[in-house]
């Protein structure tokens, strides 16, 4: 009896898990720093993105991320400033994971005259990060990983299946 698919199919949904782990650490960390004040050296935390390690090497991103970019860059008259990917985000290290974390480069500014950080006109400079948008990329994070674990315990079910022939 030939089992190589079976360890097959299992290894390629433990990387879909891993990918998508790493996805959901990457969401996760842009809503939470949503709000972030500048560090010490005046640097706002930039939005982070997961992009495949080769559309990270192409400038490219997915269809999804290609589109928030332009959608951000749509009219210079718009208070957010998007901005595109810089490759000089820091890859995973341990080189196993199917994607680089690259920073996407911008900010937010919002009128707000009574916040503590506005400058002398009543603009506050934020992150580049849009709670929604994050929550939505969270949603179908979630989806997928929820796919990969029906896929692998569907595995399981026809391997243990199979052994009982």
């Amino acid at each position: 009896m030939d089992t190589q698919g079976i360890f097959s199919a299992l290894k390629q949904t433990y990387g879909g898990i891993s990918s998508q782990m790493k996805r959901l650490e990457v969401i996760s960390e842009n809503i939470a720093n949503a709000e972030a004040l500048p560090d010490k050296g005046g640097k706002l935390y930039q939005r982070k993105v997961a992009l495949l390690k080769d559309t990270a090497k192409n400038g490219s991103g997915s269809f999804g991320s290609q589109l928030s970019l332009k959608l951000n860059r749509s009219s210079d008259k718009h208070l957010s400033m998007g901005g595109s990917p810089s490759t000089t985000g820091s890859p995973n290290a341990t080189g196993a994971d199917r994607y680089n974390i690259v920073e996407v480069e911008g900010e937010k500014v919002m009128h707000d005259p009574t916040h503590p950080r506005a400058d002398e006109n009543g603009y506050v400079k934020m992150p580049n990060v849009n709670v929604i948008e994050e929550m939505v990329d969270l949603m179908a994070t979630n989806r997928a990983y929820e796919a990969n674990i029906t896929v692998m315990n569907t595995t399981k079910t026809m391997a243990k299946r199979t052994f009982e022939i």
